[in-house]
């Protein structure tokens, strides 16, 4: 289902390899090699040089450094912006660098809302957040899909459910369990090399292009369809998309992805509890095809393992479901809740 050329990416991530989500993905989870990232703030060492304890860990390691010129000596073929910012515009000094970057004759690969390709003409550019090209509408017909479907969902937006997703994915290929990944994020789609951005689509097709996807995976006969989910039903701003997905996908079974909860929520509207979370999911689902929460996926990044352990014991007690930290503890009780349900 991979398509796309293998590539040697210098990541760009200016002052902001620490946050940045997308170059922490395509380091852990990337079939593509990084043979640099690009931090001048950081240059010098490596990422996990740089970032000892770093939870999730980075998986692999790459030289950091602090011109392009660097990177270049190291054979690049793509460009990869490494951070979404918020608003997805890029600052003007980031502009420059992907200039320059085009100049040397290097791929361009971003998943802004910011479209690059109109910005570089001359260089080749992967906007991995163009929509397709043909949207459908939803049809209905996810509901025969024969594997089964389980779709990550969350408390807020940015909690973990790609990592959860691919977590589970990857322990169920060490298990023998064929497992189908269905990107609907920019940094999904740059790691499998497939699938769509799901917020870039207009709200009224959001459905039909989640069903899609999902029967484009399931064509390959897999035991196991695991989507990756996107924002969240109590996100204001991101709700929308949560929906489209939810009821498009059409999933037999719901994963939660939790953190503790650290003061009020985005444009402070508070967080929802996992127990509620669960409920207000289940509810949701049901309105098209029922879909129980099997269990929780707990993100307790920044926690000592105590602190983690405690949350994590928290949590199953108040949902009376299997929880794990992926990173902290073994995937296995939400891959056998997945596979039992």
């Amino acid at each position: 289902m991979n398509s796309t050329p293998k590539r040697r990416y210098v990541v760009l991530a200016e002052g902001r390899l620490r946050e940045a989500k997308t170059a922490h993905g395509v380091l852990r989870y990337g079939r593509d090699e990084v043979v640099a990232v690009l931090d001048s703030t950081l240059a010098g060492g490596s990422v996990r040089g740089t970032m000892p304890g770093l939870v999730p860990d980075p998986g692999r390691d790459a030289p950091i450094v602090a011109t392009l010129e660097e990177a270049l000596v190291l054979s690049p073929t793509s460009i990869l912006v490494g951070v979404a910012p918020a608003g997805g515009r890029l600052p003007g000094e980031w502009m420059e660098t992907l200039r320059a970057a085009a100049g040397a004759g290097l791929e361009i690969v971003g998943g802004l809302h910011q479209r690059l390709a109109p910005e570089f003409p001359e260089a080749r550019v992967w906007d991995v957040r163009e929509p397709p090209a043909e949207a459908p509408i939803f049809s209905g017909e996810g509901f025969g899909v024969e594997p089964k479907v389980a779709l990550t969902v969350g408390t807020d937006a940015a909690i973990g459910k790609m990592t959860a997703t691919l977590e589970i994915a990857r322990a169920a290929g060490e298990a023998g369990v064929q497992a189908a990944f269905v990107p609907t994020g920019q940094t999904g789609v740059i790691i499998a090399g497939w699938g769509a951005c799901v917020d870039a689509v207009v709200s009224d097709f959001v459905a039909g292009v989640a069903e899609d996807l999902v029967l484009r995976a399931a064509k390959s006969m897999p035991d196991l369809v695991l989507v990756e989910g996107q924002g969240a039903l109590s996100h204001p701003a991101y709700s929308g998309v949560t929906l489209g997905l939810l009821h498009g996908s059409c999933p037999d079974c719901l994963v939660l992805c939790v953190s503790p909860d650290r003061g009020p929520g985005y444009a402070g509207v508070p967080r929802p509890s996992p127990a509620r979370a669960a409920r207000l999911y289940e509810e949701a689902a049901a309105l098209v095809k029922p879909s129980p929460v099997v269990a929780v996926s707990a993100n307790t990044k920044g926690l000592t393992d105590e602190e983690a352990q405690h949350f994590v014991e928290k949590v199953s007690d108040e949902t009376g479901l299997p929880t794990a930290d992926p990173f902290r503890h073994s995937v296995g009780p939400i891959l056998e809740a997945v596979l039992g349900s």
